[in-house]
């Protein structure tokens, strides 16, 4: 029969993402379930019924399911369930491993460990152009990249702590990302240009398999994997309770979408309803294809539209996979530089505010 894995209780989010982890290693997984009609059991080729952990025939039950389907290990994850099986387990299925998913302890860590990390980091050191809006809160601060770092994605914590500050201050305008994916940059940047009333966000990507190709054997290899139409539907799902009236995308090449883009632009979508752009953009966030060729035409097509005192965030300008990113920032930079106030670099973003 071969290896097996029992997962209970099987329908919670982290059971389910254990599921599928072990599928992927070719592992037989059983689930159980305490309840008598879980909408998990659909997705388990094996299903058993457990009595409650804590009623008194729980312990006989689990000992038989694990020795009937050769169970060698046990994924729990509810902390409950995990702390009876860890006392009990020795005893009742000798040699089966446990795990479990997360516990109290460890997310009173993690929220811990990210207020004072968040605290400790200063913000990033320029001279503005503009005034300041008044700043967040470190608790604010906190909360919104706890909230973005639920989306998956490459923004790390340095950039958004940047942005943050870049947010705070950048003039009216729209906010334009070129390259959104499945939305963990859109999160943070749609919650704090309303935060500083800046403007209405709008974000250009292809979400097609083909514009990814970006020349890098590596990169390309992995990206062909990817499903772009799912990766729009994921988009849609992460951005939806953020939006508001204040986000919508074009499904376009950024070249594209930069010939549409002007004042009194109206943008509909099904996800998004319509939403309308001024036409001058207050930050530009360029994080599409990151082959030389086509950064460039992301910064010929879109710079032109920056306001005075705007923004320029050139992300992974120092990128492990290839130089395109800076070798087109640099460029530009020397072309610009009478029009440029300030520009530094956090995490692998460069910034660049221009002059008013």
């Amino acid at each position: 029969m071969g290896e097996a894995v029992l997962v209970f209780p099987a329908g919670m989010p982290e059971g389910l993402a254990f599921r599928d982890r072990a599928k992927a290693m070719g592992l037989r997984v059983v689930g159980a379930s305490s309840l008598d009609h879980d909408p998990a059991e659909g997705g388990y080729e094996t299903w058993e019924r457990l009595p409650y952990v804590s009623e008194p025939g729980f312990d006989a039950a689990f000992a038989e399911v694990v020795k009937r389907h050769a169970v060698s290990a046990v994924h729990a994850p509810h902390h409950l369930v995990w702390r009876h099986l860890a006392e009990r387990i020795n005893d009742l299925a000798p040699g089966t491993t446990l795990t479990h998913g997360a516990l109290p302890q460890d997310n009173t860590r993690i929220y811990r460990e990210l207020r004072e990390r968040i605290a400790a980091q200063p913000p990033p050191r320029f001279w503005p152009a503009l005034p300041p809006k008044p700043a967040m809160s470190a608790l604010e601060r906190a909360g919104l990249v706890r909230l973005v770092e639920t989306i998956p994605g490459m923004c790390a914590e340095p950039k958004m702590l940047a942005v943050m500050e870049v947010m705070r201050h950048a003039p009216p305008g729209d906010v334009v990302e070129i390259g959104s994916w499945w939305g963990r940059s859109a999160a943070l940047l749609v919650w704090l240009a309303r935060r500083y009333r800046v403007g209405k966000l709008l974000c250009v990507d292809p979400w097609r398999v083909e514009n990814l190709m970006q020349g890098t054997p590596l990169v390309d290899a992995a990206a062909a994997q990817h499903d772009a139409d799912e990766a729009l539907r994921i988009f849609e799902i992460n951005l939806a309770p953020l939006a508001q009236g204040d986000l919508n995308y074009m499904r376009a090449p950024s070249a594209e979408a930069a010939q549409r883009y002007a004042p009194g632009l109206s943008v509909t979508t099904e996800a998004f309803g319509q939403v309308s752009y001024e036409g001058r953009i207050a930050v530009l966030h360029i994080d599409g294809n990151h082959s030389e060729r086509e950064v460039r035409r992301d910064v010929e097509g879109w710079t032109p539209h920056v306001a005075p005192g705007g923004w320029i965030v050139f992300d992974d300008y120092e990128w492990a996979f290839g130089d395109g990113p800076q070798v087109v920032a640099d460029a530009w930079i020397a072309a610009n530089e009478g029009r440029i106030a300030t520009r530094f670099k956090a995490g692998v973003a460069l910034f660049v505010q221009l002059k008013r």
